[in-house]
């Protein structure tokens, strides 16, 4: 699956401290889901408090990014990790 970054821009979003609860802050990164034949699907990464934001680029979606719920069904873990795009052809780095 190929998501899409067009931009380096980060949004911070504060929940205030709340009944014994810290204050918490979320950095997301805009990205969008490349479908055939449709229109792009948006969604928002969250980053890890100091991880970089993505590069502008096409990525592939992490296996690490997939759960399964308590039925069975597939989903997205709250981490959606991406992964530079490997071209066709081209093994990964690393790859024999």
């Amino acid at each position: 699956m190929k998501a899409q970054v067009l931009s380096t821009e980060i949004e911070t979003r504060t929940i205030p401290a709340k009944e014994g609860r810290a204050e918490l802050t979320f950095r997301q990164q805009k990205a969008a889901v490349l479908r055939s034949n449709d229109f792009p699907l948006p969604f928002k990464l969250t980053l890890e408090p100091d991880q970089v934001p993505y590069q502008p680029g096409t990525y592939d979606l992490s296996e690490t990014s997939l759960t399964a719920d308590e039925y069975g069904a597939l989903g997205f873990s709250r981490r959606i990790v991406l992964t530079p795009e490997q071209k066709a052809g081209k093994p990964a780095a690393g790859a024999n």
